[in-house]
């Protein structure tokens, strides 16, 4: 049997009728419904014609490439019959779109967006207002050095508004909780029966899983932003940043790590942090839904006044920054010293809290290490934790 294909038809394209388009994405692909439409321009006396595709708040555009204006070659769609073995060719027009951001903000001598550039402005674009007005801030500092004297006026004039606030009466109401809830209000979540110690944690106890899937823009502009440009004041995380970026190839879990420091950068601020009220205290520059899920859930919740913070806050947020600590290294390993440094606090102190979150130092060494729970002895009975103001 003859398996050669016969080519039945070859349709010509006519100037009445329009015929369909292979459409390309610039660094990228369509997934979701979007409807398409062509532009013609009537100024221009070549008749220029545009391509648009409408997805959701998303504008494509692009040249249309007609299968009549080409002189060099012709493209066609080849639709086969698989009972006749018969074949059709279609003429097509071809189309390259591209997003209406990088055509807004192009230079004029640069028509593809550096991968920094473009980073920024898609954070600007749909990172939220506290990444869009951090975008904003470092575009005006490289053109204009009074952007430092007005932040720290606004800086000065919203600590005086809300000194009010901070000195209002927070008074604990009647709480008569053990040590062990205690520890379990301020521990994150963890599996006592893990035999391996990949399993103790879950990131998503420690972090919730409905934050770090918003998270991906603001994931992809730090990732790919320069190091001395990040808004992150630790050497510490900002060295773990530059670990993930030098890698050769970049992975899934990667990202989750630079989530996962975007939330630790905030914790450490709230750690550092000495007033009561934590509702107009900025804890991120980089996320404003890192912060409002910091307020809710490190307030104390024994408090009459919503997002007060207090002893229960920090020590909270110690125990999960060192989790999360330990969760970004290779070997779920940390330096006791290098915690003591960034978080201000005593190595016995990072000792005791990494204790109760199942972390011990290794023999003759301070390196923390994390340890299965049921390999983790007691607390001694003379440290006892409490709620306190």
């Amino acid at each position: 049997m003859d398996e050669k294909t016969l080519i039945e038809t070859v349709y010509e394209h006519k100037r009445d009728e329009y015929p369909p388009t292979l459409v390309n994405f610039q660094n990228g692909s369509l997934e979701s419904n979007a409807d398409y439409s062509v532009i013609e321009s009537k100024r221009s006396r070549n008749s220029r014609k545009r391509s648009l595709v409408l997805a959701g708040e998303s504008i494509y555009l692009g040249d249309l490439h007609e299968q009549n204006n080409s002189q060099e070659y012709d493209t066609y769609i080849c639709i086969r019959n698989k009972s006749s073995n018969k074949a059709k060719l279609i003429p097509v027009n071809q189309a390259l779109l591209s997003n209406n951001i990088y055509d807004n903000v192009a230079l004029s001598k640069q028509t593809v967006l550096s991968k920094e550039h473009a980073a920024k402005k898609l954070l600007k674009e749909f990172g939220g207002r506290k990444a869009s007005r951090y975008v904003a801030n470092r575009e005006q500092m490289m053109v204009n050095v009074d952007v430092v004297r007005r932040d720290l006026d606004e800086t000065v004039q919203s600590s005086a508004q809300h000194e009010v606030d901070d000195e209002e009466d927070d008074t604990l109401a009647d709480v008569s909780t053990s040590n062990v809830e205690y520890l379990a209000s301020i521990v994150p979540k963890f599996d006592k029966a893990a035999t391996k110690v990949n399993e103790v944690y879950d990131v998503e106890d420690v972090v919730p899983r409905a934050l770090l899937e918003r998270l991906d823009e603001e994931a992809k502009s730090v990732f790919a932003a320069p190091l001395d440009s990040l808004p992150i004041e630790s050497d510490y995380l900002r060295e773990c940043i530059k670990r993930l970026q030098e890698k050769a190839v970049t992975s899934k879990l990667d990202y989750l790590h630079i989530k996962l420091i975007i939330y630790m950068d905030a914790l450490q601020s709230l750690i550092a942090l000495r007033k009561r009220q934590m509702k107009y205290v900025e804890l991120s520059r980089i996320s404003e839904k890192v912060e409002n899920d910091i307020r809710q859930r490190f307030a104390d919740p024994n408090l009459v006044k919503s997002c007060s913070r207090t002893t229960f806050s920090t020590e909270k947020a110690l125990t999960h920054f060192i989790v999360l600590a330990l969760l970004i290294s290779d070997k779920y390993e940390v330096d006791v010293n290098e915690l003591s440094r960034i978080l201000r606090t005593s190595k016995q102190r990072i000792k005791t809290y990494a204790h109760i979150v199942n972390a011990r130092p290794k023999s003759r060494s301070d390196v923390l290490s994390l340890r299965l729970p049921s390999t983790v002895p007691p607390l001694a009975t003379g440290r006892r934790f409490q709620r306190k103001k």
